[in-house]
């Protein structure tokens, strides 16, 4: 997605044109991806309607709720977190 413009432009650019956090080609982990994602979060959160929900515009991110709870800083719901017991249950106590 080469523009001529810098990744928080493209990143800004891309959620204005519905394009999902996850249609990011920079490499993960490079400084350039996160400027990337940082512009696509300012486009969500400069949005009149937020992140476009109530609107019916919906940007998926790559990581759905985490994502959300990550970008936010707010506390996810305890009681839908996988407890160790449920853990133990699903593999076994290896």
């Amino acid at each position: 997605m080469n523009t001529g413009t810098d990744a928080f432009a493209q990143g800004k650019l891309a959620f204005q044109n519905n394009h999902p956090m996850s249609s990011c080609t920079y490499p993960v982990g490079s400084s350039i991806r996160e400027e990337w994602m940082r512009g696509w979060t300012e486009g969500r959160n400069a949005s009149p309607g937020g992140d476009g929900e109530a609107a019916g515009n919906s940007h998926p991110s790559m990581m759905g709720d985490g994502t959300e709870e990550q970008n936010l800083n707010q506390r996810g719901d305890p009681s839908a977190r996988i407890s160790e017991s449920d853990v133990k249950a699903a593999f076994g106590n290896s």
